[in-house]
């Protein structure tokens, strides 16, 4: 089930406004629908590319992506953009604590992913469909590869969220106090010390972006629309994004991938590991990297020439499983 919603449930009074193109609520379970932007391609159907689905990392919405899109679609793709639920204006957070982004299977957005493209997009817009994410959005995009075979014909993946910066003592010790907390009913408190938490609606410095307008630009989506604001993640939620983490970074797992997948590495990154990057790349023959100099985590909001260098990386890798398949 969905629902046209109208234009303006895109965020209105961005810097960047969405591209021209149709929201929607679709439904991926019970009680919960999450927002799809679709934007037809520029070009004729013949001189289509093919389809980018599109999706955001942790505590983002898909205003944030409004000039990705564009690129996108000036490249000659069509797009189709999921926001990930309890994100952005999705359903699925709390009406008491919407700061708080809490739900313990972290995998719930693999099932999302899956029914919204099986259900959803492959019936508005045709294939190959090209699967782009960022950070968390690469973790769900590379394990839905591997668990629904079929739905991608390639990936592209910016600073995939594969691994965290924390020292193994910090994962246990996270894991440890989670038990408790759960064994009490209160696995939905939140993790304060994460580097990332944004609780005055504002993050308190750039360690993301070499781009300091981009990122105030960003900033200013969240100062309009304070509901959009994720502060925390629960940790409930967070020993679930790790559990899924260590799953995906496995020889078992990733040797069942079966789709060409480039990897977008940022040379400063501060909030993903690097090092759990390269050991993925090692364990599979069909994920590839670039180190991209001079940029942090967020790629596809860092200067003109880091843009530009890894949207046209991505295109040529899209355009060559094209090629294959």
């Amino acid at each position: 089930m969905y629902s046209k919603v109208s234009d303006s449930q895109f965020l209105e009074g961005i810097d960047t406004p969405m591209p021209a193109g149709a929201c929607f609520m679709v439904s991926v379970d019970k009680d919960v629908s999450i927002r799809v932007g679709l934007f037809e391609s520029l070009r004729a159907e013949e001189q289509t590319k093919g389809t980018i689905v599109l999706s955001h990392g942790y505590a983002e919405y898909m205003e944030k992506y409004a000039e990705t899109v564009s690129d996108f679609l000036n490249l000659g793709y069509r797009v189709a953009l999921v926001e990930w639920r309890s994100h952005g204006c999705s359903g699925g957070r709390s009406d008491i604590r919407r700061e708080v982004l809490h739900f313990k299977d972290f995998d719930k957005n693999i099932s999302d992913l899956n029914v919204v493209m099986r259900g959803f997009i492959t019936q508005r817009f045709p294939p190959p469909y090209f699967g782009v994410s960022h950070s968390m959005g690469g973790q769900i995009s590379i394990r839905t590869a591997v668990l629904h075979k079929g739905l991608f014909d390639a990936l592209a993946l910016s600073a995939p969220m594969i691994g965290l910066q924390e020292h193994p003592f910090q994962i246990s010790l996270l894991k440890a106090v989670t038990s408790i907390n759960e064994l009490f009913g209160l696995g939905h408190r939140p993790l304060e010390s994460a580097a990332t938490d944004r609780a005055t609606g504002r993050s308190s410095y750039n360690r993301v972006t070499m781009d300091d307008s981009r990122f105030e630009r960003n900033e200013r989506i969240v100062d309009r629309h304070p509901h959009v604001n994720i502060a925390f993640k629960s940790h409930s939620w967070s020993v679930g994004a790790v559990n899924a983490m260590q799953k995906t970074l496995k020889k078992s797992f990733l040797s069942r991938l079966n789709i060409p997948v480039f990897i977008g590495i940022a040379e400063d990154e501060r909030l993903v590991s690097n090092t759990a990057t390269y050991k993925a790349i090692a364990l599979s023959d069909y994920i590839k990297g670039k180190l991209y100099p001079n940029t942090r985590h967020e790629l596809f909001m860092e200067t003109d020439a880091s843009r530009q260098a890894f949207l046209e990386d991505i295109d040529n890798h899209f355009m060559s499983a094209s090629s294959v398949y």
